[in-house]
């Protein structure tokens, strides 16, 4: 009696493993790995995110892997058409050139993303939309305002709340040099098209035609913007720092008492500048013109998923997560992303006091963010910096701004096959 009570136990046992282990295999079976890719912090929110998403969604487990921001890993992949990950970064600024090259390698998110379009800030959406189609999701802004030094402000008796336009800027810059013996000048910048493109952004200027058939950045708005530039040059109060490294440490050394950049730059600032805690204040940019647009977007980055994922509903699973919950966009704000949601902006640790600067800085660089024109590129920004690098150099050596801005739209041009604007 007791060995058959044991045998049937053993039975029992026997089929109870092997149920499980059936079980199991249909579990693992059901399992989904995504591949995503991303820079630096763009990276390093991924995984913090995938951690939190995988919680909540234990059957999907999210490979987030670190690449370069030059593309150089995905670039061969959008060519072959395979072996793409399923969701990728890209900075704003170049998403469209990608996206017209090789519109058929993103997936339209129209239909998972077209109710969500209020949930953002409007201007985000211009990188990432083609013909009324959604091909990407916004992720984090670049808002800009003037970084400047309160004390240098002080010592030369320029007031703030006095500066509206660049022309007010101009005259406070005089004023600065004038008490500084010449040894710091109000702006810097580099042989890039960053604050430049700041200002066109404010003069209602674009790179590109809205048909993307034309190159325009010739046109009145552009010439107004590089104008104002060249003339900051000339009046003394805009200095060549030259580079990324160069900017910092004019501004370490005291050269420089104002820079124009984005949100994130405030990260920049107090980690490479820690002794000058308490110095650094923020406003608005100044407008071109009184009473005009006080707002410009300096940077940004989208998402978009592979149009031949094989696992298509757990990426776009993935990126709402990440993109359009409360939850995904509280790890990115932690890591120093300023969100295009805009529902985070309700949040407590938007809104707390930065320590560096003394005040809730998000809360400004939102309201920032409302005012913000697009500013449409066009499919050209990965061979166009030659051309425009150029047209920096020559703009702030004191060239003609007309001939160096048509020379430049001609190159630009001649390398992607769309028309120069005159």
């Amino acid at each position: 009696m007791q060995k058959r009570l044991r045998r049937l136990m053993c039975l029992i046992m026997v089929c109870m493993l092997a149920a499980l282990a059936v079980g199991c295999g249909k579990q693992a079976e059901r399992s989904t790995r995504i591949t995503v890719v991303g820079w630096n912090t763009a990276a390093d929110t991924f995984r913090e995110q995938a951690a939190a998403f995988e919680k909540v969604h234990p059957d999907i487990k999210v490979d987030v892997q670190t690449v370069d921001s030059s593309y150089t890993r995905i670039m061969p992949r959008l060519t072959a058409g395979t072996d793409l990950p399923d969701v990728m970064v890209f900075q704003n600024r170049d998403f469209s050139t990608f996206l017209n090259r090789n519109e058929d390698a993103f997936l339209d998110l129209s239909s998972d993303f077209e109710d969500s379009r209020d949930r953002f800030v409007p201007a985000s959406w211009e990188a990432v939309t083609k013909d009324g189609k959604i091909y990407g999701v916004p992720t984090d802004m670049g808002p800009a305002a003037l970084f400047y030094r309160s004390d240098l402000f002080d010592k030369a008796g320029i007031k703030v709340d006095e500066i509206e336009t660049w022309e007010d800027l101009i005259a406070a810059g005089k004023k600065l040099s004038a008490a500084t013996g010449g040894e710091t000048v109000m702006l810097g910048t580099a042989e890039d098209t960053d604050f430049y493109d700041q200002l066109l952004n404010q003069a209602g200027g674009h790179y590109v035609s809205q048909d993307d058939k034309t190159i325009v950045l010739n046109s009145a708005e552009g010439q107004k913007a590089m104008e104002l530039m060249q003339r900051m040059i000339k009046e003394g109060v805009l200095k060549n720092v030259g580079d990324w490294d160069g900017r910092l440490m004019a501004m370490k050394r005291s050269q420089i008492a104002a820079v124009p950049y984005g949100v994130w730059f405030a990260g920049n600032i107090s980690s490479s500048l820690p002794d000058q805690k308490g110095k650094w204040k923020i406003m608005p940019l100044p407008a071109i013109e009184k009473g005009g647009v006080r707002a410009a977007n300096a940077g940004g980055s989208v998402v978009a998923i592979a149009a031949n994922s094989r696992h298509k509903e757990a990426a776009i699973e993935f990126v709402k997560f990440c993109e359009n919950t409360d939850e995904g966009e509280a790890i990115a704000l932690k890591h120093g992303l300023f969100p295009a949601y805009t529902p985070i902006y309700k949040s407590q640790e938007f809104q707390k006091s930065d320590d560096y600067f003394g005040f809730a800085i998000y809360t400004m660089f939102a309201k920032v963010a409302e005012e913000i024109q697009p500013l449409h590129r066009g499919p050209i920004s990965l061979d166009s910096s030659k051309a425009t690098k150029e047209l920096i150099q020559n703009v702030i050596a004191g060239k003609d701004v007309k001939s160096s801005l048509d020379a430049a739209v001609r190159e630009i041009a001649e390398a992607t096959g769309l028309k120069a604007g005159e």
